[in-house]
């Protein structure tokens, strides 16, 4: 409760996919130890509904990506877009958080403004690597934005913007990662020819990601179990909160074991890794698990992106290392044999794996301290507070 006004503050959550869920469920426990008597409301899933906020809106129908596929869903995208605004100009709402998602969350943070009410955006849109000629918009849309990638910071401070560097989420699961123990326990697996080899398969949490990858990656495994024949491989396929497995096993056949665990426990596990290019792919890096990046989206998505975006790499981890830490394949490199032939010559070059390691250590340097989400929390309250003294 507000010590100034006597009310119990409300804060609007909206998230769009599955680590923006689970990033919001994060700040809603942490702003709870700081303030029990706070509301929650958001667009999301069910982590921010276990977490105590009142979804008025499931995010499920926005889980899209890509011109293609977001003309279909417009409908949907339209129908959510108006019981959201609905909401926010009807409730008594004191603090709108956007979390990532920016297609859609920074046309909710404009229409909060415009309602008057402040805006709090987490974990930046990517305007560092497209689109930098938003940023005049988007500093007018937000009254702070919370940062998680170390170079990030001083971008958006020179562009005029009221910035927290929040640290990377990931180094709440990952700071204290036994990395040198499980390191340990890879390598004596990999050398062994006895002991199976475990090929982890992370296709993203989007469907249409889904859709272009499984695929491919069922002809790579197959691949792979025949070339290291009579090694024995097992594959494990990691199936992100809310996806449907049984499209999953439609789509990879037998021989492979769905797990729905968090990826932070099942990498342990893990030899190598295929992986989708995003929040996955440096949580695989972060677990020291030598992997192969993919990517692959429509050739109208993938045309428009070879245009508008600046950066040398689509992966996380050689974009904070400024290196290439692992390999990235995109488009028609995503194909069985390659993807098979650079994924295997991890366990042919003991002195790459070493090199890798090396790069790992480095990139748990970069990613800030652990207690992401109750710093966060605070810098919420001191917003809240600062609004209080406004009014």
């Amino acid at each position: 409760m507000s010590a100034s006004t006597g009310r119990t503050r409300h804060v609007f959550l909206s998230c769009g996919e599955a680590s923006g869920d689970r990033y919001g469920a994060a700040l809603v426990t942490a702003l709870r130890s700081v303030d029990p008597e706070m509301r929650f409301s958001a667009m999301g899933g069910d982590g921010l509904a276990i977490a105590g906020a009142d979804v008025i809106q499931p995010m499920a129908d926005l889980a899209v990506m890509g011109i293609g596929e977001v003309i279909p869903a417009l409908p949907a995208i339209w129908r959510t877009r108006r019981r959201v605004w609905r909401y926010l100009a009807e409730s008594d709402v004191d603090l709108v958080i956007p979390i990532d998602f920016p297609g859609f969350n920074v046309r909710v943070a404009g229409r909060a403004r415009r309602l008057g009410l402040p805006v709090f955006y987490l974990v930046a849109p990517q305007m560092w690597a497209w689109g930098a000629w938003r940023l005049p918009g988007f500093r007018r849309r937000i009254d702070r934005l919370g940062t998680i990638l170390p170079f990030e910071t001083a971008f958006f401070r020179a562009n005029g913007i009221d910035v927290f560097p929040m640290g990377h989420p990931l180094i709440e699961e990952f700071g204290r990662y036994p990395l040198q123990e499980t390191v340990r326990r890879r390598e004596s697996r990999i050398a062994d020819p006895a002991v199976p080899l475990t090929v982890g398969l992370i296709p993203g949490s989007r469907r249409q990601e889904i859709e272009r990858l499984v695929p491919v990656l069922k002809v790579t495994a197959m691949m792979i179990r025949s070339w290291l024949e009579p090694r024995p491989v097992e594959y494990v396929l990691s199936a992100a909160p809310g996806i449907d497995l049984a499209r999953l096993h439609e789509l990879m056949g037998g021989g492979v074991r769905l797990s729905d665990e968090p990826l932070c426990d099942l990498l342990p596990r893990i030899d190598l890794a295929l992986v989708c290019s995003g929040t996955a792919s440096l949580e695989v890096a972060l677990a020291g698990v030598p992997h192969e990046i993919i990517y692959r989206a429509s050739r109208l998505d993938y045309a428009v992106a070879q245009r508008l975006i600046k950066t040398p790499y689509i992966g996380l981890a050689n974009l904070i290392l400024a290196e290439p830490l692992v390999r990235e394949h995109t488009q028609a490199q995503v194909n069985p044999s390659r993807l098979a032939h650079f994924l295997l010559s991890w366990l042919n070059v003991p002195d790459d794996r070493m090199a890798f390691y090396d790069g790992v250590r480095e990139l748990h340097s970069r990613l800030g301290e652990s207690g992401v989400w109750q710093r966060t929390a605070g810098a919420v309250v001191e917003l809240l507070d600062r609004i209080d003294v406004d009014r």
